[in-house]
């Protein structure tokens, strides 16, 4: 299952910085900072000009239902300063936003929960925010 995902150069920057601030902890037992580098290195990382609306990016909101469910769940994917889980601003360094960062809608991914357990789900829709961090829009 070819499931690719595609970063914008301001996610892709972003992405970058954090993990290079969590690669300086270095003393945590699992670093997501690790996580972050192989996720830009093995992502299409799209021209300045070229957004893709219908992958999940920093600042949108992503619907999504668990596999063999009809429940649906929506999420905003955020910086870790942003995230406010009351709002349903979930930081991109959780498991979740790990496993939905650069994604296309309809994509089964799987997520990798603290427990030892993989819950596999599928993206419905992606809604990008009008306040982007970083992002220009031009008319």
């Amino acid at each position: 299952m070819k499931n690719q995902r595609y970063l914008t150069q301001n996610d892709a920057s972003i992405l970058s910085k954090l993990a290079e601030q969590l690669l300086r902890l270095g003393e945590v037992e699992i670093n997501a900072g690790e996580e972050l580098i192989d996720i830009i290195s093995t992502s299409v990382i799209l021209p300045i000009n070229a957004p893709r609306k219908d992958c999940v990016s920093l600042y949108s909101t992503v619907s999504y239902s668990p596999a063999n469910s009809d429940e649906k769940r929506s999420i905003s994917i955020v910086c870790p300063h942003d995230a406010n889980p009351q709002l349903a601003r979930i930081s991109t360094l959780t498991p979740i936003g790990l496993a939905l960062i650069g994604r296309k809608v309809s994509s089964t991914v799987e997520v990798e929960l603290p427990s030892n357990r993989v819950e596999k789900i599928k993206i419905l829709d992606v809604t990008p925010l009008d306040s982007a961090v970083g992002e220009l829009t031009h008319s």
